[in-house]
């Protein structure tokens, strides 16, 4: 039986091999990772929403202000007119329209004071993002290094257990290694195993006292299987 000793050890770094696989799936480093990712990605949205703001007031309060030399050329125009005027009505006219251009200027002047509010408020919030932005950015690289250096560990881990069990294969038979194979298939981690008392470390069936006193009564050349779900049974 000592060739199911043998494959039981190539099993044993097989399961190891899976579990260093799946732990690298599963750091705490990549969640640690992810969430820094993501709280650097929300501070990045919204200084993003910042400089959104500023650049739409800004170039709302450079459009204010061409209309605003506008109105005040026209106003300079209307009163010039208004001095040379000796009809009443024409006079009136003027007078409202220099009233009416005047309102609107005033209300030029209401709308660039509200965007440079606009402004100010999306520059103060910057100014109070960016250093969370720095410590959020630092907190991601140190994370992703961190995570790389638990990845490293975990493939060096790996790349020593795949040396492991090329060694131990080797000793192995072929045709062996072949059924072994298959039985991982259907039973990654049971496809040789020992009995626990009268119960099978595979399947956890009980076999009957006669059927296990019959396997251990088997030639060299045969070797023993569970009834109930065929893997190897070492004694």
């Amino acid at each position: 039986m000592s060739a199911l000793n043998d494959l039981l050890a190539v099993q044993t770094t097989d399961i190891a091999i899976s579990q260093a696989k799946h732990r690298v799936t599963h750091l705490q480093e990549a969640i640690d990772r992810d969430i820094a990712k993501k709280s650097l990605a929300e501070i990045d949205a919204q200084i993003a929403v910042c400089d959104a703001e500023i650049v739409a007031a800004n170039s709302e309060i450079t459009k204010v202000d061409r209309f605003s030399h506008e109105h005040d050329d026209k106003l300079i125009k209307l009163n010039k007119q208004l001095k040379t005027v000796i009809a009443p009505r024409e006079a009136e006219a003027l007078q409202h329209e220099i009233a009416t251009v005047t309102s609107e200027r005033s209300l030029l002047d209401d709308r660039e004071l509200e965007l440079m509010g606009v402004v100010e408020i999306a520059e103060l919030k910057k100014n109070e993002l960016s250093p969370l932005q720095a410590t959020a950015k630092s907190v991601l690289a140190a994370a992703t290094m961190a995570l790389s250096s638990a990845k490293q560990k975990i493939d060096a881990e790996i790349s020593a257990l795949t040396e492991q069990r090329s060694a131990q294969a080797l000793v192995v038979a072929p045709s062996l290694m072949a059924t072994y194979e298959a039985k991982r298939k259907h039973r990654p981690d049971g496809a040789v195993c020992r009995l626990t008392g009268p119960t099978c470390g595979s399947c956890h069936l009980d076999i009957s006292q006669g059927e296990i006193n019959a396997m251990r009564l088997m030639p060299a050349e045969e070797l023993p299987e569970c009834p109930h779900c065929g893997s190897f049974i070492v004694f």
